[in-house]
């Protein structure tokens, strides 16, 4: 059996979706590399034109670049072709509405959130114009769809539940913890290399806080430049912001402070995991009062590494987190201040949380996840 997964991803800048398809992709194809799922072969079709953001190194999934298009129209027009009679594996919310219609071949897809319905007014109107084209075929027509948490099931059924049931729509949680249930704790005083097996003491890491995500109005935006601000300010934290930010606060109308620039720093969009992977393990606290979430991978990478985490507390949150992380309200500035001097002011607590977080991480594995929707594939599972 070939099942063919749509790689139109490789193409993007890494943000949350991305990565979720990238580490899937990796997974799957460690699982066939060590013999799971005998007779199946996987083909990673991706649009010819354009450079590769992620190029996968891959021992048995076979990648293959075809086609004259690009973006959207390479995903509607070409991949149906491309992919012929296999079974198709769209990770990344949108499918091809012309083999969801013909149904010639079937189609599995992963709808990580509804936030184009939610925040409508973060994304252009060429954006909410494709998604509220497609999205409801995909829901309606997939053979399977698959989301990535309880809460963001429970709202895709409160909008959509007309095109798609409970029997058709399966919560599959992201990983994101792998290594953590190997990694220690440790006492050298030398600093550690990224990738290293091993998670920096609170002796070793630097006063300083991160947010890795996107700077937008449903990622409180807002409330984490204020925060930034005054964590540099009061209690000579620096604070680190990795994402599709650009490089100022401009766009949400504030302005790094007179004297505080060489404490707050904005590093944009960051396609290199080990370079977050590094930020990860210089901080002592990892700060993320988001409004709305789906299952976001950030904090659980975070506990990976040994960063405790403050967290807006959110459905989508607790679910993901449980009970690792110190919860704020996202909406108070003082909440989110306080929950981050709590666990900046007592080693006793910093240690805890970075346990709890250690253990938490441990639970989310991309393998749990492939074989989570592989066993939701005709003639696989």
């Amino acid at each position: 059996m070939v099942l063919t997964v749509n790689g139109r991803f490789l193409l993007q800048d890494v943000t949350g979706v991305q990565k979720v398809a990238n580490e899937f992709v990796r997974a799957l194809d460690a699982l066939l590399a060590e013999g799971e799922y005998p007779g199946l072969e996987v083909e990673l079709v991706a649009p010819a034109r354009g450079a590769l953001v992620i190029e996968p190194e891959l021992k048995r999934i076979r990648l293959r670049r075809e086609g004259r298009l690009s973006g959207h129209a390479w995903e509607q027009l070409e991949l149906p072709g491309l992919a012929g009679r296999n079974p198709l594996l769209c990770l990344g919310n949108l499918a091809p509405v012309s083999l969801l219609v013909r149904r010639r071949a079937p189609v599995y897809t992963i709808v990580h959130d509804l936030s184009y319905k939610y925040f409508p007014s973060a994304y252009s109107g060429s954006f909410r114009a494709v998604y509220n084209s497609v999205i409801p075929a995909v829901l309606a027509r997939s053979e399977q769809v698959f989301t990535v948490s309880e809460s963001e099931a429970e709202a895709i059924l409160t909008h959509y539940g007309h095109l798609v049931g409970r029997d058709r729509l399966v919560a599959v949680q992201n990983g994101g913890g792998e290594g953590a249930e190997t990694a220690r704790v440790s006492d050298d005083s030398t600093s550690l290399a990224p990738g290293a097996d091993a998670v920096a003491s609170r002796a070793l890491r630097e006063r300083r806080a991160l947010y890795v995500g996107s700077l937008t109005r449903r990622k409180n935006a807002d409330g984490l430049a204020r925060a930034a601000i005054e964590l540099a300010r009061d209690e000579d934290m620096e604070f680190v912001f990795v994402g599709a930010s650009g490089t100022s606060f401009e766009r949400i109308g504030l302005e790094i402070p007179t004297g505080l620039a060489d404490r707050i720093h904005l590093l944009g969009q960051v396609n290199d995991p080990a370079r977050i992977e590094e930020e990860y393990r210089r901080a002592s606290v990892f700060l993320f009062p988001s409004f709305y979430e789906a299952s976001p991978l950030p904090p659980v990478e975070a506990m990976r590494f040994g960063c405790p985490v403050v967290a807006a507390d959110i459905p989508s949150l607790r679910e993901r987190c449980g009970e690792a992380a110190l919860y704020c309200d996202p909406a108070d500035g003082e909440s989110v201040l306080g929950r981050v001097r709590e666990v900046m002011a007592d080693d006793g607590t910093w240690q805890d949380m970075q346990r709890k977080g250690l253990q938490r991480a441990a639970g989310f594995s991309w393998r749990s996840q492939v074989r989570a929707v592989l066993d939701r594939v005709d003639g696989i599972g």
